[in-house]
């Protein structure tokens, strides 16, 4: 038995079982990036969110002290400067020291204290009879009016000790500290409140103090007011301040303003009532917090870059398998059988791979089995067929011999009997099915010899087969029962029915034998009938039960379905079949 060199069985059967491409792996894969992405954000944020919050109320309160400490700096500095002030003018008020001294002395001693503090204080005077008698720097008397004077002489009075609400002197804020040497005499201080808020704590390139009497006046302020717009900004800060006034003890604010934000800390820990204001802008206010904010954004850029990285990582090492294993399940849908799925790794989808390949192995070997078991059915059912004689034709035949012995032809008698015994032996042989060309022509003769003796002249044959050909293997019977197919069919023709069998090359591989007669030829859809019914439904009683439809079973059933008959029909022109085989490359199975 022979086979081609290519065969795909079981093709067509299988693709009932395809299914419809889907979209699932890049679904999946999708998914899956998306859900390890948003896992490994979430998981950072959280962590990140719950560090942050743990850490948020202590640096915040931290914060608060530390700057509130600063308010409560500035405060303790004043008290000590104003202490110290209201020292130096219970020392120049001391009467039995003032008698002491003469004008020139104590002039000079006023020098001594103005320029010991120079920067907090504007000026000193002596008042008596009304008048400045005294002052330092020197010629400040004349600038103190009368009317100034003796206010500054009957506030004194009052309680021997007074501060003056605030007043501008040549566009700078003062405040005039005074003590009662006598009932005639004060001596009285200008002191320069913008000295007050000098000692700067440096908590931010716009930190600023503020210093308010607490009925909202006011006071002074270590704010450059160079530009026209740090003075638009200051009037607005000094309104939203003075609102701020009336709060006691140490506090915490933010106030907005046209030109941002601030954190504003107060203190009015002192006897003068006075509201010590320092402003901060709100990024500076805790720079702890400023800094865990930008240390929790970078934590969350790299959660980002890293959550991407991951993703990435994760969904190719689930992506790359889940295409492996969905085009090959994709292929064996096809019907491709022979596909397995090839993984180099140690996990589930090692199991579902060895599975799917077991699967596949395992309807492969039965698919196999039961093609060869359909195979060998189908061999055995053509041999039978081939092997069955039918009677009729038998008994014709042997009706023949006898009439030609009754005759006394006995050449043609024992020709014919020779013929016959030939015929009958080489359509009984149980050794092969596939003989060459050179056999099946030699028993093709006996063949014709019988129907010649039965029909007399009613058809002719001629064969021009190419000796080069004769050894090209062709199943038993083919050319037999094809020339038995023109025989019966040229009967209903009149005339004589001329038979060739020839030979040609298709090319190197391919050899071609036609059988053409001069018949009626057979309408295409008889034609389409004799190659789907069985041969027994053939009303011509020929040599055996072959018919066309088998004869091209067995030729692609040996040779490969690329290979079979041909037909080319026309009707009262004849009918011409060309069996295509193959040489060189035929195989035994």
């Amino acid at each position: 038995m022979y086979s081609s060199k290519s065969q795909k069985v079981g093709r067509s059967n299988m693709n009932r079982y395809r299914q419809p491409g889907t979209s699932f792996t890049s679904s999946v894969s999708v998914k899956l990036f998306i859900l390890t992405f948003l896992s490994v954000i979430v998981l950072f944020l959280v962590i990140a969110l719950f560090g942050y919050q743990r850490l948020l109320d202590p640096i915040k309160q931290n914060n608060e002290k530390v700057l509130q400490g600063s308010v409560v700096q500035i405060e303790n500095y004043i008290k000590t400067l104003m202490n110290s002030i209201q020292s130096q003018l219970i020392f120049l008020s001391n009467p039995v020291l003032y008698n002491k001294m003469d004008k020139a002395d104590y002039t000079l001693l006023l020098d001594d204290i103005m320029n010991s503090n120079q920067d907090q204080i504007y000026s000193i005077y002596l008042i008596e009879d009304g008048k400045v008698q005294i002052s330092s720097p020197f010629g400040y008397q004349y600038f103190v009016t009368p009317e100034r004077a003796d206010e500054v002489k009957n506030q004194t009075s009052k309680t021997g000790f007074w501060w003056s609400p605030p007043y501008l002197v040549k566009e700078r804020s003062v405040i005039t500290v005074s003590k009662q040497i006598d009932s005639n005499r004060v001596v009285a201080l200008d002191l320069n409140l913008d000295a007050l808020t000098g000692p700067q704590i440096i908590q931010g390139e716009r930190s600023r103090i503020y210093l308010f009497t607490g009925q909202g006046e006011y006071l002074s302020t270590n704010t450059s007011l160079t530009y026209p717009l740090m003075l638009l900004d200051h009037m607005e800060m000094k309104e939203a301040l003075k609102a701020l006034t009336q709060k006691s003890g140490t506090a915490y604010n933010n106030i907005q303003t046209s030109y941002g934000n601030y954190t504003v800390l107060s203190s009015n820990q002192n006897r003068w009532d006075w509201v010590v204001f320092s402003v901060i802008e709100e990024s500076q206010a805790f720079p702890l917090l400023n800094s865990l904010k930008r240390q929790l954004v970078f934590v969350l850029l790299m959660a980002v870059v890293l959550a991407l990285i991951l993703s990435v990582w994760i969904t190719n090492y689930i992506r790359k398998p889940v295409i492996a294993i969905t085009r090959q399940f994709k292929a064996a849908a096809r019907g491709e059988l022979e596909v397995r799925i090839k993984l180099k790794r140690n996990d589930e989808f090692t199991h579902i791979a060895e599975g799917f390949n077991r699967m596949m192995g395992n309807i492969q070997s039965l698919f196999d089995d039961l093609k060869e078991a359909e195979e060998k059915k189908r061999h055995h059912e053509l041999k039978v067929l081939q092997s069955q004689i039918h009677p009729h034709f038998l008994n014709n035949t042997l009706n023949a011999i006898y009439c030609l012995g009754e005759t006394g032809q006995t050449e043609k008698m024992c020709e014919m009997i020779r013929s016959l015994m030939g015929l009958l032996q080489y359509s009984t042989d149980k050794v092969g099915d596939i003989v060459t060309v050179e056999d099946e022509l030699r028993e093709l003769e006996n063949y014709v010899q019988i129907m010649n003796l039965r029909y007399g002249n009613l058809f002719e044959m001629d064969i021009a087969v190419p000796e080069s050909y004769y050894n090209t293997p062709i199943p038993k019977l083919t050319l037999i029962t094809l020339v038995e197919n023109s025989i019966f069919y040229g009967l209903s023709k009149k005339g004589v029915n001329h038979i060739i069998v020839s030979g040609r090359s298709m090319d190197a591989d391919n050899v071609l034998l036609e059988v053409s007669d001069t018949g009626p030829g057979i309408e295409k859809d008889k034609l389409d009938e004799l190659m789907e019914e069985a041969s027994t439904s053939n009303p011509y009683k020929g040599l055996n039960n072959l018919g066309l439809r088998n004869v091209q079973e067995r030729l692609r059933m040996t040779f490969g379905y690329q290979y079979g008959l041909h037909f080319q029909n026309e009707v009262d022109e004849g009918l011409t079949v060309t069996i295509h085989l193959p040489v060189g490359e035929l195989r035994e199975k």
